[in-house]
């Protein structure tokens, strides 16, 4: 029989008081971190998967201290809805305290620009999206107060904007979640990973819990401890020998920068090689055919490439002067993304914007139903919804012209503050499907021109600074679609965690959608007020963090030379198209046939930037393996019973040794050792 539903107030005070507490400390936490800040922040510790702390950590205390303490009222507070909304509070901060994201890819470029090309930067802006140049000098000095009659135009018009994207995303997720969560079952993993924990943590009922060391769960736990702890002792001691060669060699999204003294190298096309075990862990929880695909096609798209090679294609790439790292090879002068015979990322570009078109032909029946609902004619369809699809529908418009009013007020045009929630739609869309099936995702700015360059601007406007629209619309599109961190576009994963969560723990979606709205009206305020004044204070100087002094607008998102070359070299329109209706072929086949063995994520994945940057192919090639020997051997209940809470546990022991890592960080900024 199945579980009810069950109804609860809402405890507003803590739930406020939390999301205030948990952006301030989160914000100053990835500024006094120093070079540990990319692993032991509380936001993302793994860029490549987008996978937060946060998502975990405050389940992890609570449990924790309640099981020490046997603590009564501790535990009455454990209950499945808290469980809910602490996801929520921690998911949604975790897009504001990470050390790429905001401070670099939303205002940080603009105040980079003020830094940077003072004079240009007047033409291209209005002192609401950056105070102007004299104003922006203190945040790289800091040891001054913040003069907030300045900054404050600046705080409410990046409050505004990101809690746009935050509407966009919460009513495109509600729209939705009956189709992804109820009838397809989408996974969404990290809410599986969290999940798996709330189960083994104490209960209102039961403040104390016999904890098994033999127990799966637990095996996973102490491996997730015992990978991290001697990374953690490598940031603290230069003597701590390094285990697993993290010092050396490795980029920030636990990948090998360069295979260029062993025989791999000489395979064109690879280039970086993810060995990080919290993405196998992770993807070990992803459907079987998915991780399959992924490491297949990308198995063909090197065979692809040794071919081109050898027709006189992407000679440089072998050459150590030209391209001497994995890095080089997917951003060098000669690549494997934007370089001819395939440019993959113009491929991949297609490939995304199909994937969420063709699921909307697909499921056209399942969009045409919400409408009716949302009309008055089909009310029977929102049943158990969050939230009627009238109200879903309407706030969808608001997030939509919001985004596009505060763009048009800082001076982009109608019709190219228009297609900026347009690109967020597509390509966050097919970002959070492939989220939610794989537990990782494409991180990808090298994409969001696509529709620009397709519709307004194939080539760049010169000179650039003549063309303020232009400039704000390369920066957004580009940096919006790269990470969820960067502008708020991770509030599509936060509310779908939340609606699945939720699923699982049997809890009221309509409070979950009620919590949604005002926890991320929150972060975002909080957050940009916290970086203000923490800048004022320590400065970027001392921080090593957190002020560009650069300027991506002008010398990456428009600049002529790289706007020309995405999301591929001229001519790269049909190599677009030629994504597009590859994707569209896959998807339509695998939808209707249920033999057919492959499927559109990981045919994605494996020509993206995914594979091709960042290298999950490994992590998805080893969960594959495990994965088809854990179901051959003991079949689904090995995998259920054994298999989930090992994966589980893993993610979980590395996190917590995360957050003591951080802890010790801090403490380190302020006393060295």
């Amino acid at each position: 029989m199945e579980e009810e539903i069950r109804v609860a107030k809402i405890p507003w005070i803590p739930i406020i008081l939390a999301t205030i507490v948990v952006n301030f400390v989160g914000g100053l936490w990835v500024m006094l971190t120093g070079p540990m800040r990319m692993f032991y922040n509380l936001g993302v510790i793994l860029c490549s998967i987008a996978f937060a702390t946060s998502f975990y950590i405050f389940h992890i205390i609570l449990g924790g201290l309640t099981q020490l303490t046997g603590s009564k009222w501790l535990a009455s507070k454990l209950t499945r809805e808290n469980m809910v909304y602490l996801l929520i509070i921690g998911s949604s901060a975790a897009w504001f305290m990470s050390p790429t994201g905001s401070a670099h890819q939303a205002w940080g470029g603009f105040i980079g620009t003020r830094l940077a090309y003072p004079e240009e930067s007047v033409m291209l802006f209005p002192t609401f999206v950056a105070p102007a140049t004299e104003f922006c000098k203190p945040l790289i000095t800091g040891g001054t107060a913040v003069p907030w009659d300045v900054w404050a135009p600046f705080i409410v018009f990046w409050w505004i904007y990101l809690y746009g994207v935050a509407l966009l995303f919460t009513a495109l997720a509600t729209i939705l979640r009956k189709d992804w969560i109820d009838v397809e079952r989408v996974p969404f993993q990290q809410a599986m990973i969290l999940y798996e924990f709330i189960r083994r943590m104490p209960k209102p009922e039961k403040p104390k819990i016999k904890i098994s060391p033999s127990s799966p769960f637990t095996i996973g736990f102490i491996l997730g401890v015992v990978f991290n702890l001697p990374i953690l002792m490598t940031y603290l001691f230069p003597w701590f020998p390094d285990i697993y060669g993290w010092r050396t060699n490795t980029c920030g999204h636990g990948a090998i920068m360069s295979l260029a003294d062993t025989p791999l190298w000489s395979i064109i096309g690879i280039s970086m090689v993810n060995k990080h075990p919290l993405a196998v862990s992770v993807m070990y929880l992803a459907p079987l055919n998915i991780i399959f695909n992924i490491w297949f096609w990308y198995f063909v798209y090197l065979v692809l490439m040794q071919v081109a090679f050898y027709m006189g294609y992407y000679t440089g790439l072998n050459d150590p002067g030209i391209c001497p790292t994995g890095c080089c090879r997917a951003w060098g002068p000669v690549n494997i993304r934007m370089d001819p015979p395939y440019k993959w990322n113009a491929f991949a570009s297609g490939g995304m914007i199909a994937m969420t078109f063709f699921y909307l032909l697909i499921r056209w029946r399942y969009i045409r139903d919400t409408l009716r609902a949302a009309f008055g004619g089909y009310r029977e369809f929102e049943k158990g919804e969050p939230v009627s699809y009238k109200v879903s529908w309407l706030l969808f418009l608001v997030g939509f012209i919001v985004i596009m009013a505060v763009w048009m007020a800082a001076g982009m045009d109608l019709v190219a503050a228009l297609l900026l929630p347009v690109t967020f739609f597509f390509f966050w869309t097919t970002k959070t499907r492939i989220w939610g099936m794989t537990g990782t995702y494409i991180r990808a700015a090298e994409h969001g021109h696509t529709l620009y360059r397709l519709l307004l601007w194939p080539k760049a406007p010169e000179p650039i600074v003549n063309h303020p629209s232009f400039v704000l619309a390369a920066y957004n599109s580009e940096f919006n679609v790269d990470c969820p961190e960067n502008q708020n576009a991770g509030s599509y994963f936060s509310a779908f965690a939340a609606y699945r969560l939720a699923d699982l723990l049997k809890v009221d979606t309509r409070n979950v959608f009620k919590v949604l709205l005002v926890v991320q009206a929150l972060a975002p305020l909080v957050s940009v007020t916290t970086w203000c004044w923490g800048m004022h204070l320590f400065g970027s100087t001392k921080l090593g963090w957190g002020a560009y002094v650069g300027s991506p607008p002008l010398d990456r998102n428009a600049n002529p030379a790289n706007w020309n070359r995405l999301p591929g070299r001229e001519p790269w329109v049909h190599i677009f198209f030629i994504g597009f209706l590859a994707m569209g072929a896959i998807s339509y086949l695998h939808s209707k046939f249920v033999w057919f063995p492959f499927e559109p994520i990981g045919f994605l994945m494996a020509f993206s930037e995914a594979c091709l940057f960042f290298g999950v192919w490994l992590p998805a090639l080893i969960a594959w393996i495990l994965k088809y020997l854990t179901l051959r051997v003991g079949g689904s209940r090995l995998y259920e019973e054994h298999g989930i809470p090992v994966a589980a546990g893993f993610s979980i022991g590395f996190v917590s040794v995360s957050f003591i890592g951080g802890i010790i960080g801090i403490y380190r900024w302020f006393f060295p050792f």
